[in-house]
């Protein structure tokens, strides 16, 4: 990251590496890790923000748009990617929920003071 502001290599052209066919992606046999091992859970409340984002970013294109047409357009994709975002914070929920129950914790729910009566 110490050379990214470093333009004096931006003329020459890079090289890349040649790119591996479907075939040996798929049985990894070049020894690259995998996108995704199985023993890797996927972060879903980054998903879900991700998406929840897009929902606000299309619902203001949708205010911003020139035609009617272009606004139901953005608003129609602001509710999907909104109606995703929810299901995958509740699937979130309810699978570390489903994770403390097989554990055998019990759920506690946080201390709050209550003004109690003598």
């Amino acid at each position: 990251m110490e050379d990214f502001f470093s333009f004096d290599g931006a003329a020459q052209p890079r090289m890349s590496p040649p790119r591996p066919s479907r075939t040996r992606r798929a049985h990894n046999s070049t020894g690259h890790r995998q996108e995704l091992t199985s023993g890797e859970p996927i972060d879903i409340y980054h998903w879900a923000a991700v998406a929840l984002v897009t929902a606000l970013m299309c619902a203001v294109l949708g205010y911003a748009a020139g035609t009617p047409a272009l606004a139901r357009a953005a608003n129609v994709t602001s509710l999907v990617f909104g109606a995703m975002g929810g299901a995958l914070t509740a699937s979130g929920i309810v699978r570390s929920l489903r994770a403390r129950i097989a554990a055998g914790a019990r759920l506690r729910v946080a201390g709050v003071p209550v003004a109690e009566t003598r």
